[in-house]
């Protein structure tokens, strides 16, 4: 606002321009009430939004640290639970390789008390085998001492008939 420049008069200033000066004084203060207000009004809303604003952004940043907080919480449980997978799961391999190392163990002892088993069945088969080739020979050697003495006793019937044969016409005509 400009300081009005009133002209002097012989009583004091000039009433029409003081006037004219307060009427413009009074409008310019007018206009500035207006735009005070005016801004009064933009600056409480621009409070209310900043007010708002920084509310959202408490709970933007609450969120955050919510967020976060779970996050860090979520990590922690998929860490553990990863250990704990882990833990079970070496457990299971080392129990699987405990138990294969057991069934190994025992078809091992099987498999070895069963060879000895076929070994020894093996072994008795073959000395039954022994056993019925030499009795086989033996019935061989008395089939062969059999036919000899079948042979020989043919032989004494033969000549048994061959005696008897001639000696039988010979009595005959000692009896006529």
């Amino acid at each position: 606002m400009e300081t009005p420049d009133f002209k002097r008069v012989i009583r004091g200033y000039d009433p029409e321009a003081v006037d004219q000066a307060w009427a413009e004084t009074d409008r310019q203060l007018s206009e500035a009430n207006a735009a005070h207000k005016e801004l009064r009004l933009q600056i409480n809303s621009l409070r209310e939004q900043n007010a708002e604003s920084g509310n959202r952004l408490k709970n933007y940043e609450q969120m955050e640290k919510d967020l976060r907080d779970a996050l860090l919480s979520a990590q922690r449980i998929a860490n553990q639970v990863k250990n704990e997978a882990s833990k079970q799961a070496d457990e299971l391999i080392q129990s699987a390789r405990n138990e294969s190392e057991t069934l190994l163990s025992e078809a091992t002892r099987i498999s070895e008390s069963m060879e000895l088993d076929v070994e020894t069945k093996l072994i008795e088969k073959r000395m039954e085998v022994l056993q019925l080739e030499q009795q086989i020979k033996s019935f061989a050697d008395q089939k062969a001492q059999l036919q000899t003495q079948v042979d020989q006793a043919i032989r004494y019937l033969e000549m048994a008939k061959e005696v008897f044969i001639f000696d039988i016409p010979s009595n005959a005509d000692q009896q006529v």
